[in-house]
């Protein structure tokens, strides 16, 4: 039988860049389904979800909390749902960030996950893919080509991957606030980049945690630093305390960066 996965969804930042509200709960659907809705219906039929885990935060956690329940009961998901709150210390205005956001779930999650950003959407082409790895025992980084998940005059974070045999990841690059002017048509098309979505095994967070607690003794009076996810897996793999294999998805990356980027998706979704 295959394997259930749980979903992690990371939605503890403050999508200051977003006006403050929640961007899984932006209403993009043909039918305004929310961006969570539009994500579980691209999944359910793919995906055996066993268990939803949301990372949020003290802001925003009944509204989202509120639609997941809403979403799961509509779509008949016989799925447990639980939640824990990314906390910001008070010496710091923002979140760790990304790294502190996935290893604040330690704890809740002891089966084969599926990582997720919560402002983005995929399609059902990738979610099978991923659910035919489900009983492997790996760590899989699912890509998309670079330029696939550039938008036009916009800048964005992609973590670069570098794979050796068998698709096996060697090294994670984060590149910063990058365009796709910056690259030339080849680099566009054939370099795979990750946009948070990692199939893992559930002690990838303890091994990731033990990294975080010396980066957060290191950087607690450096309040801009932020803990990306992509360096953390790195030092993992350097250190040899994680294999991760590359997934090269075959389909479609859709991302909610900024408010403007709402209607974009809803065009898309709508034509398809």
């Amino acid at each position: 039988m295959t394997k259930g996965l749980t979903l992690l969804f990371i939605a503890g930042g403050k999508s200051s860049r977003f006006g403050g509200e929640p961007k899984m709960l932006s209403t993009l659907g043909p039918n305004d389904e929310t961006l969570f809705e539009m994500s579980i219906c691209q999944m359910k039929n793919s995906i055996h979800i066993l268990h939803i885990h949301l990372v949020v935060n003290d802001e925003n956690k009944d509204k989202i909390l509120e639609e997941v329940h809403n979403v799961v009961k509509k779509h008949e998901l016989n799925a447990d749902i639980t939640y824990n709150i990314q906390e910001i210390p008070e010496y710091r205005v923002k979140p760790w960030g990304t790294a502190d956001a996935v290893s604040s779930a330690t704890g809740y999650i002891h089966t084969p996950f599926l990582l997720i950003n919560s402002d983005d959407l995929y399609d059902t082409k990738t979610f099978e893919m991923i659910q035919a790895e489900a009983d492997s025992s790996k760590n899989y980084i699912i890509g998309f080509t670079l330029g696939s998940t550039l938008q036009d005059n916009k800048k964005a974070n992609r973590a670069f991957i570098t794979i050796g045999v068998e698709e096996q990841v060697i090294e994670l690059q984060e590149n910063l606030n990058i365009e796709k002017t910056n690259y030339e048509e080849d680099v566009l098309k054939n370099q795979y980049v990750s946009v948070n979505l990692l199939l893992l095994q559930p002690d990838v967070l303890s091994n990731m945690k033990n990294e975080l607690d010396d980066f957060k003794r290191t950087n607690k009076n450096n309040s801009s630093i932020e803990a990306l996810l992509p360096n953390f897996l790195n030092s993992l793999i350097t250190e040899k305390k994680m294999e991760m294999k590359l997934l090269k998805s075959p389909g479609k990356w859709n991302g909610v960066t900024y408010k403007e980027d709402i209607q974009t998706v809803r065009n898309l979704l709508t034509n398809r």
